[in-house]
């Protein structure tokens, strides 16, 4: 491969020791977030996010831990979305590229239609020298992509049936076959296309706004991520994977040959990893885009005069940010039509494998958001609590424990892979029993590893650990006759009893809530500290029959997100939800 071509991988945020200070902006910004939008429920309604669907259904966005709820390739979030052209100013039949450009003087009049024509004449003549600056800004006349092997511009043949000369002789099978693969080529080049005009035109135009101190608070990165790097990453796949197949079809004129497109469709997870940011980030994309919108003027004649720019090919903004996800999941699509039009036997074995990979990949984005979102839940939670402590021996004593004493709610669980992170399962007021029926009212917080006893600390508004942790893959939850209580026991070497407590619910229900939940978290805590289930998930091999032993029908209680706390800066008593899971899977996944 060429030393000069892009690199395919995007290093991956949260690396080299930067992880609890990338979480604290993330809450920070996701608390900005949050405040503006219950201000905007005051006076707008609000949109749903009608996505895409295909054959791998849409990945997810970021939200709420509360909000995850997941489903097809790994899962979607059930997330009340803007509609992506919210953002929009025009519509998309008002103009043409073979019209000439609306004045922007016309534009500017608009801007002034949404409440400008109020504000004072220095923000009028701002606006004013921004729109000179975007008349000024020169745009290429041919936005087409333009490479070495196509130094005229990458341009296609009106149909397949130009170039296979056998095509008035083929049974119509193969014809439908050649079609469709014919769809895969066609669309790809469109996807290049269309990101080259977002590049070199509406970013382009941004920058150099930028470079003449307009829209200083409005960059690149906000709006569209690291597209760019997602171009670069679709140039090289055309090069190395599509441009070949391509060219043998015009130089032999025989049918165009799936089996081309394996090499490349195997190496999705390597060539397109760039997907990974910006399906992270997508979310803030729009919402940033959106608090644009509403409340900076130069920014809404920007956008109208992108979205009015012949070039622009009557994309609108939203439309833009929309289009790597729509592209990356229609993948499936296009291989399993060109699958059912293939009869060859190799053809079809390859054409499956391809569909495995891109669906896999597909997966693994979807992966990666509930990977983090799950890492932000715990990193939220652990704000809200002060670790246990033991002090008053004295001073040198209560110093040395203090050095080597650490909590860490945010630790790895013990002796499980690195992708399984701490969930919380369950919160309530309880009581725990001391001597002589004393009972002290403590805040119960169970984990999916561990079960922490707290006390709320009215001044700091948080929770701090009265009682040590109880590991729960070395405790054991037994009712007991009165119908209200539960006794844990923990065991260390030896099968030495090392910690006895004894906790009071409210209700028969809420205790057979705690001790079965408990009871199966500790399960499959044990069962996740297995070599082989290990060993599966770090070759990405852990397949639903494995979970089969690890889970039941049981119905869970009370799972919590432990976001909503932290928005709220209260402790609030969590009241017991009943989920019910069609699968096993569904389960597991919900504690870990």
């Amino acid at each position: 491969m060429d030393s000069t071509k892009p690199s395919l991988a995007l290093k991956m945020p949260y690396l080299n020791g930067e992880f609890e200070s990338v979480m604290k902006e993330m809450v920070q910004r996701r608390d900005s977030l949050n405040g503006e939008k219950q201000k905007d429920a005051e006076t707008r309604e609000t949109d749903v996010f009608d996505g895409l669907t295909t054959a791998a259904d849409t990945i997810h966005h970021r939200g709420s831990p509360e909000k995850n709820k997941y489903s097809t390739i790994g899962y979607q979030r059930r997330t009340k979305l803007k509609v992506v052209t919210d953002f929009a100013t025009l519509s998309k039949g008002s103009s043409s590229g073979a019209k000439s450009r609306t004045p922007l003087k016309q534009v500017f009049s608009s801007v002034v239609s949404q409440g400008v024509s109020e504000k004072t004449s220095e923000e009028r003549g701002q606006l004013d020298c921004l729109i000179r600056d975007l008349e000024a800004f020169v745009v290429p006349a041919n936005l087409k992509w333009i490479w070495k092997e196509e130094s005229q511009g990458t341009t296609l043949e009106n149909s397949w049936t130009d170039l296979v000369k056998s095509y008035s002789t083929m049974p119509k099978k193969q014809r439908h076959q050649q079609a469709a693969l014919w769809e895969f080529v066609q669309t790809e080049l469109i996807y290049i296309n269309k990101l080259k005009i977002i590049q070199d035109l509406v970013i382009a135009a941004l920058v150099h706004l930028n470079q003449h101190d307009f829209l200083m608070e409005v960059t690149p990165e906000p709006l569209f991520s690291n597209l760019p790097s997602i171009l670069q990453a679709h140039q090289l796949f055309w090069q190395e994977v599509v441009y070949p197949m391509l060219q043998e079809v015009r130089i032999t004129g025989e049918p165009f040959d799936p089996m081309r497109l394996e090499a490349g469709c195997l190496q999705f997870h390597e060539r397109f990893f760039v997907y990974h940011h910006y399906c992270w980030e997508e979310e803030n994309n729009l919402e940033f885009t959106r608090r644009q919108m509403e409340s900076n003027p130069h920014f809404v004649a920007f956008v109208q005069w992108v979205e009015k720019h012949p070039q622009c090919e009557r994309m609108r903004l939203g439309d833009m940010q929309a289009k790597p996800h729509q592209r990356i999941t229609k993948y499936p699509l296009l291989l399993k039509a060109v699958l059912k039009e293939t009869q060859e036997t190799l053809a079809q074995q390859a054409l499956r494998a391809m569909l495995t990979t891109v669906n896999s990949f597909l997966e693994s984005i979807n992966g990666s958001m509930q990977l983090k979102d799950e890492r932000l839940a715990l990193f939220i939670s652990a704000q809200r609590l002060e670790g246990y402590a033991v002090e008053g021996i004295n001073d040198e004593v209560d110093k040395f424990v203090r050095d080597i004493c650490q909590f860490d709610l945010t630790c790895p669980i013990r002796g499980v892979g690195h992708n399984v992170v701490r969930k919380l399962l369950l919160e309530e007021n309880l009581k725990l029993r001391g001597r002589k029926d004393s009972k002290v009212e403590v805040v119960a917080l169970l984990f999916s590893d561990v079960l922490l006893l707290t006390k709320v600390q009215k001044k700091a508004e948080r929770l701090k650990v009265v009682r040590p942790p109880l590991a729960l893959d070395r405790t054991n939850c037994v009712p007991l006759k009165d119908g209200y209580s539960f006794v844990l026991v923990e065991v260390g070497e030896l099968q030495c009893m090392m910690n006895v407590l004894i906790l009071v619910t409210s209700t028969t229900e809420s205790r057979s809530t705690w001790v079965d939940t408990i009871q199966r978290a500790k399960y499959l805590v044990e069962h996740c500290q297995t070599p082989t289930y290990i060993e599966q998930q770090s070759t990405g091999t852990l397949a639903h029959s494995s979970w089969a032993k690890a889970s039941s029908s049981i119905t869970f209680f009370g799972l919590c997100a432990a976001t909503n706390f932290l928005k709220s800066h209260q402790r609030v008593q969590m009241k017991f939800k009943s989920v019910d899971y069609d699968g096993h899977f569904g389960i597991v996944q919900d504690i870990f």
